[in-house]
């Protein structure tokens, strides 16, 4: 992925960057702020093969053909290390910050840029927000930093203010997994006198689908794990212990990265139901592209009250798994409680 791909959205600050990459004057430590964590990552993997590259074109682009752009493509440029929240608290440590450092100071080769690259920033804790911030101060040398975050305001000052800011803002989410999974109409199902049976359908659906996001961020990390540590580590057994309880780490935190994205998602969805509720028309809506599965929620609508309490419902469900709730348990009472039968007044 190119800069080129982000031209349509960002016209202007990807020609800047470009002209920055042209007459050598990248920076070295970079903020990336915007709504969607998906599209602030593939940005900055774009920006940093930019970075990297050996032989731009005129205008600034990366080539694509040099040996850094190859490793980039490929998701394999060693030099480009990452860090990200890696446990059920969703907390970056300094002990990880500390390791992280350490690895940028490590030497490459001449021709290389090292990119440090941070995701979900504002995950940081505050001893950790303090040890990065020397590094902010003291760089090591031919390297770029980039901070990736949805909200920087839970960064310290001094941090944001030692960073070029690029606001990747959209003012809006887009949800292709959770359409792809078909979470809508399972949650169209949700609604005002529909019952137990459908509640508690509805929260085996989600749940299955919630099972398939685990699946899925076990690939992640097998894909993305280095099978030469468990080779380095074939008769130490502690060590072999201690890796794959590393693994589960990386695992969990993982899945608590890709359910918070469908959480997200179901939040939006109850919100826009709440918009409808209060007679906002179809295309004035944030999110068009759920209408298709709220055909009979537009026909039919709720009353603004009974939308508002929903909306209240989701936000309980989402803290009540932040503090590690039993997630069937939250899901059956979230269910539940939004399609509780009434008695008729």
């Amino acid at each position: 992925m190119s800069l080129s791909e982000f031209h349509p959205d960002f016209p202007l600050l990807c020609r800047c960057l470009e002209q920055a990459k042209l007459q050598q004057r990248t920076g070295q430590a970079y903020l990336l702020v915007g709504d969607d964590n998906r599209y602030i990552y593939a940005f900055a993997r774009a920006w940093a093969q930019t970075a990297a590259c050996l032989n731009c074109t005129p205008s600034g682009a990366a080539c694509g053909q040099c040996r850094p752009c190859q490793l980039f493509q490929s998701n394999s440029y060693n030099d480009c290390l990452e860090i990200a929240p890696q446990s059920k608290s969703r907390i970056i440590t300094i002990e990880a910050i500390r390791n992280f450092d350490h690895q940028l100071s490590l030497k490459t080769r001449p021709d290389r840029l090292k990119i440090g690259l941070l995701r979900d920033a504002e995950c940081l804790g505050p001893d950790a927000q303090n040890a990065f911030l020397k590094t902010l101060e003291e760089p090591p040398p031919h390297t770029m930093l980039l901070l990736l975050t949805t909200n920087a305001r839970q960064l310290l000052p001094t941090i944001r203010s030692r960073c070029q800011t690029l606001l990747l803002l959209r003012n809006r989410r887009s949800y292709p997994p959770v359409i792809t999974a078909e979470l809508l109409p399972v949650l169209a199902r949700l609604q005002r006198q529909a019952g137990v049976k459908i509640a508690l359908e509805a929260s085996a659906s989600i749940s299955t689908t919630f099972s398939q996001l685990h699946e899925e961020a076990e690939k992640l990390i097998a894909d993305n794990w280095d099978p030469r540590w468990e080779n380095t580590a074939a008769d130490n057994k502690k060590l072999l212990k201690e890796l794959n309880e590393l693994r589960q780490v990386k695992i969990e935190s993982e899945y608590i990265r890709l359910r918070e994205e469908f959480i997200d998602a179901m939040q939006s969805w109850f919100q826009q139901r709440y918009l409808i509720a209060c007679g906002v028309t179809p295309d004035l809506l944030p999110h068009p592209e759920f209408l298709p599965c709220a055909e009979s929620l537009l026909a039919n609508p709720p009353a603004p009250e009974e939308a508002d309490q929903d909306v209240k419902h989701l936000a309980e469900f989402a803290k009540c798994l932040k503090a590690n709730v039993e997630e069937s348990l939250a899901l059956d009472s979230l269910c539940l409680s939004i399609c509780e039968k009434t008695p008729p007044r």
